[in-house]
């Protein structure tokens, strides 16, 4: 990948001297950034903004190291297979009009895709925006040159965008209010080969990106870039577009890519540690705090405010709340040292108001802020600070150099927020981010950054294989599987949860009437009784399931009706009625771009009502599992809400990771539905269950 990112020669296919084509403003913006060797590729010219022209990529003299294509489409073939020929290893296609645009777009895309198997040329895009590199300088890009010259800032942050315009707006934001400083803004298009994958691996082992931030529309290869991104030793922040039915089908037209189950990209970014942004804002917010702090700071989210502005602290604390933060409480010995800078009238609370103690002061603000902060930071109990100043006092009372010290020195993040006037916020916001303070403008966007610096996630999921299972257990769920198809009946889909160690309801399949009473007194009243037929999983919607039978009158009485409406074509299956007023629903769901995948939440009325259900990869140790279970918001109901038994979570994780290992030992299972899952003292039990192949 270097060839694309640190090149010696690059050729510009369909440069322009027309100021208003896109083959002009790359051939102008290499000519401003790039110290290596530049070659305008047109046969209609024999110069281009004062360099040779060359009529094709072929007839360039000596090695090309990349080349970046932009003309129409239906030349996008034999540009490429030119440059295949002279031996350039990577070609940027900036060119739109393919897979995005329908039908015969999708056909060149797919005629480029068999250029690159045959010559191994690497591609990227098309119908992108190419790459800009900050700290190198170089743009490769049709981006208007003037609205970037002179104005990238080298720094830490790598960005990985899908759509072409989007990331040239990102980009522009973040020059023209100077947000942060970039190492590099990538712009992949169609990902017709090189893709998110393929860049998250080059920028992990480059030092000069700390953080990597992503607006992706599609994942191409779900299980791999979950992978990287767990194994991956910089945060990551991923901004997912496509995740409502509208949004997913404007993906499909806009990249030609289907957008996914956005459960199962929600689930398995929270397992990878990944962090979720809601926009872009939000999403170059959070990059350019962890690009400062890009590790976990130590303790537990406890916040000290210090304030210039009673008010700004009282709005400042109710964030604190919102975003699952606290305030620290402090030690002795820090309320003795700031009690010394304040009148002795004034007792110290957290927030801590600092104007009384300024106007109190002899020295000035500049020093009684640093005071405070000295014994804040010195403060064991206290883990991050948020000072809310006036910013058109900032030059006056912060020494962004020694904060930016301090904070380093501590481990602490010590994030500003400046309110008022905004051309002394943006004189203080050039300081503060040439010393590495996250400064803001908005006090909820700066609470925000500071818990999702505060709260990084745990990786989870380090295992990637299941265990192999004892070889009779496999020898049953194989038999099964292979003498099925299309749909398990709930009686075959509970045996193989069985022989996996999933506890189920105690039932048996019976023939005959003779069958169903004996096996009631084996089973006890009540009873549950269904009929069974081999490949229908909608037992219900048929009026197969009879429930609170008592006795051995109504076995006989419901066998009669069960066997009558399904015209003696199908089995009785008898069940311990199992009570219960929590349910639970799990699962496992093969997904075309994760694998197997684990679904839990809650079942029955509930499910209806909160309608929140979480996916996980396969596999998942016990340990994994717990954790993925103490994410879920309904703990108070786990806990045996009003009355109700409490969840064993021990048990419920082992559910969970048996699921996964099915899904993974198992290809031929497509589907596991186990719906409902009672919680009972002894446990969750498995009540129903359905199994689909294929």
């Amino acid at each position: 990948m270097d060839f694309f990112f640190s090149p010696k020669s690059v050729a510009v296919i369909g440069a322009s001297p027309n100021p208003l084509k896109g083959g002009n403003s790359i051939l102008r913006n290499l000519i401003s950034t790039f110290k290596g060797k530049i070659y305008p590729v047109n046969p209609k010219y024999k110069t281009v903004e004062g360099l040779e022209s060359y009529p094709s990529a072929r007839e360039i003299p000596g090695k090309v190291d990349t080349a970046i294509i932009f003309v129409p489409a239906k030349e996008v073939l034999s540009s490429v297979r030119d440059c295949a020929a002279k031996g350039i290893l990577g070609v940027i296609i900036e060119s739109a009009g393919f897979a995005e645009t329908g039908q015969s777009g999708a056909k060149l895309q797919e005629q480029l895709l068999e250029i690159k198997r045959e010559t191994g040329i690497r591609l990227w895009g098309p119908n992108c925006m190419g790459l800009v590199d900050g700290v190198k300088g170089h743009v490769f890009s049709f981006m208007v040159p003037e609205a970037i010259k002179g104005g990238l800032l080298g720094g830490h942050v790598s960005l990985i965008v899908q759509s072409g315009m989007l990331s040239g707006g990102f980009l522009m934001d973040i020059i023209s209010n100077r947000i942060t400083g970039i190492n590099k803004v990538c712009s992949v298009g169609n990902k017709i080969d090189v893709d998110e994958c393929d860049l998250m691996e080059y920028m992990e082992k480059e030092e000069q990106t700390r953080v990597i931030g992503m607006y992706l529309e599609s994942i191409v290869d779900g299980r791999r870039f979950i992978e990287l991104c767990r194994r991956s030793s910089k945060p990551i922040v991923v901004l997912k577009g496509g995740k409502s039915a509208s949004g997913a089908q404007a993906a499909i037209s806009h990249t030609a890519a289907l957008a996914g189950n956005n459960r199962i990209i929600e689930g398995a970014l929270n397992q990878a540690g990944v962090i979720e942004a809601r926009d872009f804002k939000q999403m170059v917010d959070i990059c350019r705090c962890l690009a400062i702090y890009p590790r976990k700071p130590a303790g537990s989210g406890r916040v000290s405010i210090l304030t210039a502005s009673g008010g700004a602290g009282i709005v400042a604390t109710d964030f604190i709340e919102e975003f699952q933060l606290s305030l620290a409480d402090f030690s002795d010995s820090t309320r003795i040292k700031l009690q010394k800078l304040f009148p002795e009238w004034m007792p110290v609370n957290n927030p801590v108001d600092i104007w009384p103690a300024i106007e109190h002061s002899m020295g000035g603000g500049l020093d009684v802020y640093r005071e405070a902060l000295d014994s804040l930071i010195a403060d064991s109990g206290v883990d991050a600070i948020l000072i809310c100043g006036f910013a058109g006092n900032a030059k006056v009372l912060f020494d962004m150099a020694a904060i930016a010290e301090k904070s380093k020195k501590s481990g602490k993040p010590v994030f500003i927020w400046l309110f008022g006037l905004r051309d002394a916020f943006f004189e203080a916001q050039k300081e503060a981010i040439s010393h590495g303070v996250p400064i803001f403008q908005e006090l909820e966007r700066a609470m925000e950054c500071l818990a999702k610096v505060l709260h990084q996630k745990e990786k989870l999921c380090a295992s990637s294989e299941a265990p192999a299972e004892a070889k009779e257990i496999y020898e049953i769920s194989t038999d099964i599987i292979q003498n099925n198809h299309g749909h398990l009946d709930e009686y075959d889909s509970k045996k193989i949860l069985r022989a996996h160690g999933i506890d189920c309801v105690k039932e048996r399949i019976a023939a005959t009437l003779d069958d169903c009473l004996r096996f009631a007194d084996e089973i006890g009243y009540p009873l549950v009784m269904k009929g069974i037929i081999t490949g229908d999983i909608h037992k219900t919607e048929k009026g197969l399931v009879y429930l609170g039978i008592s006795d051995g009158n109504a076995v006989k009485k419901t066998y009669e009706e069960l066997t009558a409406k399904m015209e003696h074509a199908g089995k009785v299956l008898l069940q311990k009625q199992v009570t219960g007023k929590i349910e639970l629903i799990a699962g496992m769901l093969r997904d075309p771009h994760f694998g197997p995948c684990v679904m839990f939440g809650l079942g029955g009325i509930m499910a209806e009502a909160f309608n929140q259900s979480f996916f996980a990869l396969a596999p998942l140790s016990p340990e994994d599992a717990l954790k993925l279970i103490e994410r879920f918001p309904a703990q108070k109901i786990f806990d045996g809400f009003r009355g109700n038994p409490s969840l064993d979570r021990k048990k419920f994780a082992e559910i969970l990771v048996a699921l996964g290992n099915i899904g993974l030992l198992y290809p031929g299972i497509k589907e596991i539905d186990v719906n409902p899952l009672i919680v009972t003292p002894q446990g969750p039990v498995a009540v129903d269950a359905a199994i689909i192949l294929g």
